[in-house]
Parts: structure tokens; C-alpha cells; sequence
């Protein structure tokens, strides 16, 4: 059977073999030459993705399955760094009250996010971080999937580190549309395919159903919602607008830019990362915090988050 471009429908594809970076097996990736969308080749299916993101994933990638302190002094931090990219967008809170945060992990950002004016809730599929989540800092945690959310529930959608993990994403797009009320935003953080901070060993996970540039997310959005900003410094952040009526087509990158995707994508090696992408720098920057992770001792998880924001 010809594989197909989940993005742009286009079978103009050529396919490469890369290392799952945390399990060391390999996995097939698909670039669609039409539209830049890098893919894995191998979709699993909705069913077997609700049983591993409830049951495994936690402990395939944390190696826990509840967080630890130094998991959630980071997670912390940057759903501190988030509130106030929110901020830096001019979000009113009186417009934009009702937020969801979609993957919620352990609950960090959901916690913050209420201490800092919204009112905050949060789904996750992972049992045990979604128990984590209510019993630490008492917020609204549904152990659930997207679809259970019901229709014109939210001002803002929040997804950070969980759009890559969505087997469907247009698809995804039309349900956050229709969770959100009229000129509702949408929130989303992925690692982006075109950074030069991504260490060549710290690149490639079989849990990454789609590496995405800021020019093909914003292409899979583009039948429900407007970027109205985009900040690609390192992980790739986009808040979107709810469009007021649905597209009827996609808009697909220029050739241009499928060009500096498929480039990029081939000229990542360990001498872009270590001087273009700073990668010298890293080393230093890991003791520091492995220093400061190692002090943390005799505190709450929300006592923790209370020294962050």
C-alpha cells in the first residue's frame, strides 16, 4: 500500500531509519517532499496509544510513575516560562479565563496557571501522574483523552509536549476548534524539527509520531486557526486564534520552505550543534542543574512550585 502524506495527502515521500533515542531501537521516518511534514512511517492506532499513554509512557520516559522532585522543579519553571509568554501576548484573563491544558502531566502548569488568575483544569491519561496531580495540589485532573471534552468548554487549549504524540492532527485540530469558544486560543509547544539546540543524540523518539517546523504546525492548523505568534528560539511555540469559520482547504508551506525543512533536516550533525547550536555550552549548563536538583529534600511538591511562581 502507497504511504500518504497525513498533511497534504501527497505519496512524494523518501523515508530514513533513525535511533530512538531513550531505547536505542531504530524506527522509519517519512518526509513528504510536497509539504515538509516529517512523520513516522509506522502510525500506531488510537487504541494502542490510549493503553501505552496510560499505562507505559510515563515509565519508558521518566523512569517513574509518578514525578519526582527534579521533574517537577523543571516542569515548574517551564510553565512559568509559559504564563508568561501568555502574558508577553497581551492574554487578558478577563476575556480568557477558562483554560484547559491537554496532557497535563503531573499538573504543574495547571497549578500555576490558577495561582496566576485563570481558572485552570487539566485532562491526562497517565493514571498515576493524573493522581499525582489532585492529591499534590488539588486541581481538576481528568484522567481522560481529548474526546471527552465537551463542545464551547474553553477560552484558551493549552498543549505542551503532546501534539507530536497525536496520531491524527487534523483531526486534533477540529476537536480543540470545536472545545473552544468563539475567538478562543490555542496554545501549543512541540520540539521543533529546526532547531540547532537539539543535541544528534537527543533528536529521535518512537513516542514523536510527527517532528513539526513552525511552517508545517502552522500548516496543520491553517483550516481552523490564525498563528498570531510564533516563537521558534529553541522549542517551537505558536498561539493560535480560532478562526470563526473552518477553511476548506489546508495552506500548505511554499516550496521555499519545504526546501529549508528537508536541508535542514539532512545538515544536523554534531558540528552545527555543538558551536551554531551552543552544544559546547550544554555541559555546564546540566552540572548547574544537577547541583541545584540534588538540594531538593525535606519539601512538598507544592511547596516547591510555591518558590517558583
Amino acid at each position: 500500500m502507497t504511504f500518504l502524506c497525513t498533511l497534504c495527502n501527497s505519496d512524494n515521500i523518501f523515508t530514513v531509519e533513525v535511533v530512538d533515542h531513550k531505547q536505542n531501537s531504530k524506527f522509519p521516518l517519512s518526509i513528504c517532499k510536497q509539504c515538509g511534514l516529517v512523520q513516522q512511517t509506522n502510525i500506531p492506532t488510537n487504541e494502542e496509544l490510549s493503553l501505552y499513554y496510560s499505562h507505559n509512557y510515563r515509565v519508558d520516559y521518566k523512569k517513574t510513575y509518578t514525578p519526582k522532585l527534579k521533574h517537577i522543579k523543571r516542569a515548574g519553571l517551564a510553565a512559568w516560562d509559559r504564563i508568561n509568554f501568555l502574558k508577553e501576548c497581551q492574554v487578558d484573563i478577563k476575556d480568557y479565563c477558562k483554560l484547559i491544558d491537554i496532557g497535563a502531566g503531573g499538573g504543574e502548569f495547571v497549578y500555576l496557571a490558577r495561582k496566576n488568575g485563570f481558572d485552570a483544569s487539566g485532562i491526562e491519561p497517565n493514571n498515576g501522574y493524573s493522581a499525582f496531580a489532585k492529591q499534590e495540589y488539588n486541581v481538576d485532573i481528568m484522567t481522560s483523552m481529548l474526546d471527552d471534552l465537551t463542545e464551547s468548554s474553553a477560552d484558551i487549549v493549552t498543549m505542551f509536549h503532546v501534539f507530536e504524540h497525536m496520531a491524527n492532527p487534523l483531526t486534533v485540530m477540529k476537536n480543540i476548534w470545536d472545545v473552544l469558544k468563539d475567538d478562543g486560543l490555542l496554545f501549543i509547544e512541540v520540539p521543533n524539527i529546526l532547531q540547532d539546540d537539539a543535541s544528534p543524540h537527543n533528536r529521535f523518539f518512537k513516542a514523536h509520531l510527527y517532528y513539526y517546523s513552525k511552517h508545517t504546525l502552522i500548516a496543520s492548523a491553517s483550516e481552523y486557526f490564525d498563528a498570531i505568534k510564533v516563537d521558534d528560539n529553541g522549542n517551537l511555540r505558536i498561539l493560535f486564534r480560532k478562526k470563526a469559520l473552518i477553511s476548506e482547504t489546508i495552506t500548505l508551506p511554499s516550496h521555499h520552505q519545504v526546501e529549508l525543512i528537508i536541508n535542514s533536516f539532512k545538515d544536523k550533525g554534531w558540528f552545527n550543534y555543538l558551536f551554531k547550536g551552543k552544544g559546547l555550552l550544554k555541559p555546564f549548563i546540566k552540572i548547574k542543574r544537577f547541583a541545584n536538583e540534588f538540594k531538593l529534600n525535606n519539601v512538598t511538591p507544592k511547596e516547591l512550585l510555591d518558590t517558583i511562581g
